[in-house]
């Protein structure tokens, strides 16, 4: 249960990071996470990369 809840977390998130121009904190709180290094620590473990690198990789430029 705990896995399934974390990666759709870190999905949405992904989705956010994105579509929006919110701020990685911003967007860690949306998704439920408290505070940011928690919640880029299971981003990669997720998707294995961390939230910045994949809004750069992933940004429309």
């Amino acid at each position: 249960m705990g896995t399934y809840m974390k990666e759709y977390r870190i999905k949405q998130a992904a989705i956010l990071l994105r579509q929006t121009q919110a701020t990685i904190a911003e967007i860690a709180n949306q998704v439920g996470y408290e505070n940011q290094s928690k919640f880029a620590t299971a981003f990669r473990d997720v998707l294995k990369i961390a939230p910045a690198e994949y809004r750069k990789q992933n940004s429309g430029d």
